[in-house]
């Protein structure tokens, strides 16, 4: 507590920790699992080679250990096979997703009985508990949280906003797993789920993925809209270097920002961008950050951009800050969901300036589906505690590690490769 005020951001600070605690038997000890995965190319240039790892972690070790790749707080438990389907193009990403669920729900059967039933485990002091691994976060990029909320691109998968929805500045309600499961049985009742055309066809109409069997459905308190966190890396560093960055190339111009960037001087620990940031294509994350550093004092005074356009620049860049905080008060998360609301109050002025621009040009709107998850910060905080302890950098790193590191010491076989992987990973742990 902050004088009047709760704090949040441990994991067990949160709201649903609570709420799960709650549910269990009296004297049961809570060992959430926590989740991450994403799919990584190892070759490089060609070969086309690709591995989908599963990693895990408990929530009772601390964020500051588990955040660090080097601490060894989590441990790969699987790879996802990636096959190539004889199949026409059109089904090959549901018969992924299909295989997902399915890999997911072998890997994880175990913890889905424990969870209901609980499961006596020593500590490392030898005392035995009742211990219950409800799992309560999954860190995952868009894509791989899309695959495992099973809503279509077209929705949120957090909210029930659909795609028309993605610009507005309101928070819509929760898309609950139950909704998620009311849809797919009723589509069941009515399409089998094995006539991929038609069933596929029928789900989209209801903005769902095509995935019938969920890994997550018969895993207790195991919820999208709960698990799936705001994630600090690729929805607000990426969305910030592929749109924000963007709309400040398109209005100050790539030769005049590039010339701010290399008359700025050069300080320690902040990046000095020597050859300007409109030729790169392809940034790190560290990149992005340090932009974000100092974008609103480049672009101020530029010829043409307008008071509006930095104000709107400065708030969403502040609500980038202000979302990373390792703790949080209900004054800090009014203050930040306050820097969102003025963003979406000024954002009008990014369109009048023709910041905004697609492949076939200027674009008149912001349905953007990252955006729309912003909104749900706030509650995700409440629920979870502080986001930047579920960042998606550790996982990258173990990509890193555990993938591509290791697949340079295989025959690079795609036959064989994984299995190499696995060998040379047993040996070493």
């Amino acid at each position: 507590m902050t004088g009047s005020e709760h704090e949040y951001g441990e994991l067990f600070t949160g709201e649903r920790a609570s709420f799960i605690q709650n549910q269990l038997p009296e004297g049961a000890t809570i060992v959430p699992i926590i989740l991450a995965s994403d799919k990584t190319p190892v070759t490089r240039q060609s070969g086309g080679l690709e591995m989908h790892p599963i990693f895990i972690t408990i929530g009772n070790i601390q964020s500051k250990v588990h955040m660090k790749a080097t601490a060894h707080a989590w441990c790969y438990v699987a790879f996802i096979p990636i096959p190539k389907f004889d199949v026409h193009a059109d089904f090959q990403m549901l018969l992924h997703a299909q295989l997902f669920h399915k890999c997911m729900d072998m890997i994880f059967a175990k913890c889905k009985v424990v969870t209901k039933t609980g499961e006596y485990m020593p500590d490392p002091m030898g005392y035995i508990w009742h211990c219950f691994t409800p799992l309560v976060t999954y860190t995952a990029d868009l894509p791989e949280a899309q695959l495992i909320s099973c809503v279509s691109k077209n929705a949120s998968l957090l909210t029930m906003a659909t795609q028309s929805d993605f610009s507005d500045a309101q928070v819509y309600p929760p898309r609950t797993g139950d909704h998620t499961l009311t849809l797919i049985y009723d589509l069941c009742q009515r399409v089998d789920p094995w006539n991929i055309p038609l069933y596929q066809c029928e789900a989209k109409s209801l903005m769902l993925s095509g995935v019938h069997q969920p890994f997550w459905r018969d895993w207790m308190f195991a919820d999208p809209s709960h698990i799936l966190p705001g994630e600090i890396l690729h929805t607000c560093h990426k969305f910030y270097g592929n749109h924000a960055l963007k709309w400040c190339k398109e209005v100050v111009g790539d030769e005049e920002l590039d010339a701010r960037y290399k008359a700025q001087h050069k300080r320690v620990r902040t990046h000095h961008f020597g050859s300007g940031v409109s030729h790169i294509s392809q940034m790190t994350c560290q990149e992005h950050r340090d932009i974000e550093r100092t974008m609103i004092a480049t672009i101020t005074g530029a010829t043409n951009v307008t008071p509006d356009f930095v104000r709107a620049m400065r708030a969403l860049t502040k609500f980038i800050y202000q979302a990373q905080s390792p703790v949080h008060t209900n004054s800090s998360m009014n203050a930040m969901v306050q820097s969102l609301g003025e963003f979406h109050r000024l954002k009008q002025a990014i369109l009048d300036a023709s910041a905004r621009r697609g492949k076939s040009g200027t674009l008149n709107n912001f349905l953007i589906l990252k955006m729309e998850l912003f909104q749900s910060f706030a509650w995700s905080i409440r629920n979870l505690g502080s986001l930047i302890q579920f960042s998606a950098d550790v996982s990258e790193r173990l990509l890193i590690t555990n993938c591509k590191f290791l697949f340079e010491r295989t025959s690079q076989q795609a036959k064989s490769f994984t299995l190499q992987v696995v060998r040379i990973l047993n040996r070493e742990s």
